[in-house]
């Protein structure tokens, strides 16, 4: 017989559990692809200072931030040989979660962000080459405990002015 003490939850809930376990066929083992920004435009405020306007949703918890590549054709831009070369953004807030439209600045100082701004890169442009940006996500290896960015496909280009 079953005691006063005894709680049809400790004994439902393991149950519960395990069968929800069994059922759940919907899992991957592939890593989930971050969406590229769309670069809407790009303004240059002097002093090697520039804005740029993106287009971004990113609602996932993965999402960690941008990477900008520039080169000198649109398609080196977009094709960079080494995805970690280029320059990482630093958010402004904790996440961009919505699809709107956001202010991004570019600056070789270690200034800190303009009001208004949601990521700063801290970089300096060449006027006449292409800049392509990239969505930086989580990628973590739960059998070797590592970590590592995941980068998401080329946004389209922009020649800085």
């Amino acid at each position: 017989m079953i005691g006063p003490n005894f709680s049809f939850y400790r004994l439902a809930f393991p149950f519960f559990f395990v069968l929800l376990l069994g059922a759940c066929t919907n899992y991957s083992t592939t890593a989930s692809v971050q969406a590229p920004p769309t670069l809407i435009s790009i303004t240059n405020n002097g002093n090697s200072n520039f804005t740029i306007k993106v287009r971004a949703q990113n609602p996932e918890l993965i999402f960690q931030g941008y990477r900008l590549f520039e080169a000198p054709t649109e398609a080196l831009a977009q094709n960079p040989s080494d995805l970690n070369q280029g320059a990482q953004c630093l958010l402004a807030q904790t996440a961009i979660v919505q699809p709107i439209e956001y202010t991004f600045e570019v600056d070789p100082s270690q200034n800190a962000n303009t009001a208004g701004v949601s990521c700063r890169i801290f970089a300096t442009l060449t006027p006449g080459n292409h800049i392509s940006l990239r969505t930086l996500g989580l990628a973590v290896n739960l059998s070797n405990n590592t970590s590592s960015y995941r980068v998401s496909p080329p946004s389209n280009t922009l020649i800085v002015p």
